[in-house]
């Protein structure tokens, strides 16, 4: 067994601090994890309480008549401490301690912090936190979060070093129709680290894409081995916050941990195959590409739509991240105003402005032919505005064509503000974005990911 295995695949777990008041945090996580469906066995901790939830509940953790493999310790900072001790001397196989008010507070929060590192790493402990939002395995229901989190089982898995900033970065992928595997709130890092989720994960045969918050690494040497080991089996997508200096102070009296110039963790990122966004919605935009599309295996690209408009955005946008937008030779243009029966004011050199003509059959032809070039690495088509929603015909035969030529194709819809979602549900194998910035920043890193795979793995 995996030591991250008593925290994520545990087949029982004890929330300490469990309540049947509805304002405490202790409440809400231990209804989560039961309307969750969690299949293991729960026992709530609380001396004052004979059940809770219903649930027989146990005066401490050394009361339960079994070993646990996982203790959720959510009490006031003052009693944390105590309920540590107690875990590891009734032989709790991790901990998850959500109570804030340690490293991130001061000299004495840091004190006390530093006894209980030291008291898990004593008796060999995986912990996460303290001051933390808790953890999700997804396909093992459970959700040890005091917020209501709910993802049908994807590939997708998270670790976010902030707690309410990845909990709300979740629910948004969440919307956009990614489904996630793994969520771990990871706080200050007292004793299992970004690197430790990250090996993990690593390993992790439901987990094909990995992502990131992070304000901080204490071991970067360890982190650059294991990522580049990981990013040669699947891929890693972060976002680094404090990146300025206002920034990184805000980023040490967050969680309490040092942190490094910015060019640096660039640089590391660069060399370990990571794939480094500035956005929040570009982690989501990027994660869901590579969950679901192959990685690029070069940088050209090939741009089809109706509208010249989002044909310049989208190769202006593509351009500054290094993505070439090819011209395509006259013989191929020919070919597709012959056998695509396009416009004869359409622009076919690439971009493909199809002006204005709504058809499905010109786009899904000119895009086949596309596909079909050597030179072609991935291929973007633009819906148009009209029909809404688009004909399912069109989305069929995108998807038959992203899996007929082996490579990442992504849609833009654009012409209305709920249409992303709406097409999005018409299709789980293609994703679907509502910018020419959003699905250029997109195919920048499926082509990113392929380059470095490339020249690293072959």
């Amino acid at each position: 067994m995996h030591t991250l295995d008593n925290l994520l695949r545990p087949q029982s777990v004890a929330v300490v601090g469990a309540s049947d008041d509805a304002s405490k945090h202790g409440h809400r996580l231990l209804k989560n994890l039961v309307a969750g469906g969690y299949e293991g066995r729960i026992y709530p901790v609380n001396p004052n309480a004979d059940t809770v939830l219903g649930i027989e509940s146990y005066a401490s953790i050394g009361a339960i008549p079994e070993r646990v493999d996982l203790a959720v310790i959510i009490i006031p900072a003052g009693l944390v401490l105590n309920s540590v001790r107690d875990a590891i001397a009734a032989n709790a196989g991790g901990l998850v301690i959500i109570t804030a008010g340690f490293g991130e507070t001061g000299e004495k929060g840091r004190q006390i912090q530093t006894e209980i590192t030291e008291l898990c790493e004593s008796a060999g402990i995986p912990m996460v936190g303290p001051n933390c939002m808790g953890i999700c395995n997804f396909p093992a229901k459970l959700t040890a979060v005091f917020n209501d989190l709910k993802s049908a089982p994807g590939n997708v898995s998270f670790v976010s070093q902030s707690g309410t900033y990845g909990v709300t970065t979740l629910n948004y992928g969440l919307k956009m129709g990614i489904d996630f595997n793994t969520f771990i709130s990871s706080g200050n890092e007292a004793v299992t680290q970004f690197s430790d989720y990250l090996e993990y994960l690593g390993d992790d045969q439901g987990t094909d894409v990995i992502m990131g918050y992070i304000e901080s690494l204490r071991d970067g040497a360890r982190f650059a081995r294991i990522a580049k080991e990981v990013t040669t089996k699947k891929p890693v997508v972060v976002m680094k916050f404090g990146r300025t200096r206002k920034g990184s102070i805000a980023a040490a009296s967050h969680t309490g941990a040092l942190t490094g110039t910015h060019e640096v963790y660039s640089s590391i990122f660069r060399q370990c195959g990571v794939i480094e966004v500035t956005r929040t919605h570009d982690l989501l935009n990027v994660a869901m590409a590579l969950s679901m599309q192959p990685p690029m295996r070069g940088n050209q690209v090939a741009i089809v739509g109706a509208s010249g408009g989002f044909a310049v955005a989208a190769t202006d946008y593509l351009e500054e991240h290094g993505i070439s937008v090819p011209t395509f030779s006259k013989e191929l243009q020919q070919q597709m105003r012959r056998e695509a029966d396009t416009k004869a004011y359409a622009s076919l050199q690439n971009p493909v402005d199809l002006a204005a003509d709504f058809r499905s059959a010109p786009l899904l032809k000119c895009m086949e032919l596309a596909l079909a070039q050597d030179s072609i690495d991935g291929a973007i088509a633009a819906l148009p505005a009209s029909p809404f929603p688009p004909l399912d015909e069109t989305i069929r035969g995108l998807e038959r064509l992203q899996q007929a030529s082996g490579k990442p194709v992504l849609l833009c819809y654009y012409a209305r503000p709920e249409g992303v979602d709406v097409v999005q549900a018409m299709t789980h194998l293609i994703p679907v974005y509502k910018s020419p910035e959003d699905v250029g920043q997109a195919i920048a890193g499926l082509s990113q990911y392929g380059v470095y795979l490339r020249r690293h793995c072959l």
